[in-house]
């Protein structure tokens, strides 16, 4: 015979209480009712000796809500959202929500199929890093009511909360290195699609500095599929021709340890032969020989920030985080990879 579920009908009978009461302890709304601590005690120890546990389908049919929200990025692997889909992760479960993660690979009709699946999944709230080329999709959800918010990504004429880094300055940071180390011949490792708001913020910045010093960087544009082979083949093509730089600058981590793989199998020593330096920092960049200069970014506060202007939007708090955009500081941190005859 199927075991009958806990209620909280079961919970208030067995203590001589009122259903609204039980209720009202276990959704810690006891103290705004003046509910006394000794009551409070004796039904969170009856929910326990009962085996309570919520219906939170049922609750969420009544609330209209899934507590469920989505994160959509454009690669999971990547350790910058990686860490960011894990502090979402535990910011969620904090706050009595679950995530669900979905990885578009840079490809704007996926990204649309996923955000039309999670919205038939019912989910909450979006935070999403867009591949998108234009803000007509958000700027549609926020008529429609549905809260979202950009991380890493922002467009112009957008009308719903972005998080964003200085990209533009923390490349300027990583060129203004450079220079100063003595690199003159600087090479771009982007990545496709270049109209992408972070790709393109970083490449302008780089290139406007360093044509403060009558400086033309080589740009490379690298496909989002398999990096690892095609850096190695552009770092081949480029020692065959005798125009391999001094100097690359890798748009982000994933472009940096595969151009170190491919600098290693052409034993090209980093830094004496040729300096790298990444947007983007990861844990084992510390760690590798060189250990690899790089344009830190604030994973943690872009991770609370998003979070809570997503609450703020679902709750109906602060409805002028519509507009927003804020802008969060980077940190250029100087590692071997960079300082000539170390």
């Amino acid at each position: 015979m199927k075991n009958k579920r806990i209620s909280l009908d079961d919970i208030a009978t067995s203590l001589g209480v009122s259903r609204s009461l039980v209720s009202l302890v276990l959704n810690n709304k006891d103290a705004r009712h003046g509910i006394s601590a000794k009551t409070k005690q004796k039904v969170l120890a009856k929910a326990k000796e009962l085996n309570y546990n919520p219906n939170h389908f049922a609750r969420g049919l009544r609330l209209g809500k899934s507590f469920t929200l989505g994160l959509i990025v454009s690669d999971i692997a990547n350790g910058f959202y990686s860490k960011i889909a894990r502090n979402l992760e535990d910011l969620a479960e904090e706050n009595g929500y679950n995530l669900i993660t979905c990885s578009t690979d840079e490809d704007i009709e996926r990204e649309l199929r996923l955000i039309k699946l999670l919205r038939e999944k019912q989910i909450d709230g979006l935070i999403i890093s867009s591949s998108q080329n234009n803000p007509i999709e958000f700027n549609r959800l926020r008529a429609e009511g549905f809260p979202v918010v950009l991380i890493d990504r922002y467009f112009d004429g957008l009308e719903v909360p972005a998080v964003v880094v200085q990209n533009c300055e923390g490349a300027k940071l990583a060129a203004s290195h450079l220079l100063k180390q003595g690199y003159k011949r600087p090479l771009i490792l982007a990545i496709d699609p270049v109209h992408v708001y972070t790709i393109r913020e970083r490449r302008e910045g780089f290139i406007d500095e360093m044509k403060n010093r009558s400086i033309n960087p080589m740009v490379v544009n690298i496909p989002f599929e398999n990096p690892f082979d095609t850096i190695e083949r552009v770092i081949e093509e480029l020692v065959d021709n005798s125009l391999l730089p001094d100097c690359i600058f890798a748009i982000n981590n994933n472009l940096a340890s595969a151009c170190l793989q491919a600098l290693r199998k052409h034993n090209i020593n980093v830094p004496n032969d040729i300096g790298l330096i990444s947007f983007d920092d990861v844990p084992y960049f510390n760690f590798m020989n060189p250990s690899i200069t790089a344009i830190a970014q604030p994973v943690d506060e872009i991770s609370y920030v998003s979070f809570e202007m997503l609450m703020s939007s679902i709750k109906g708090e602060q409805s002028l985080l519509t507009e927003s955009l804020t802008h969060l500081p980077i940190e250029l941190i100087i590692r071997e990879s960079t300082i000539k005859n170390r």
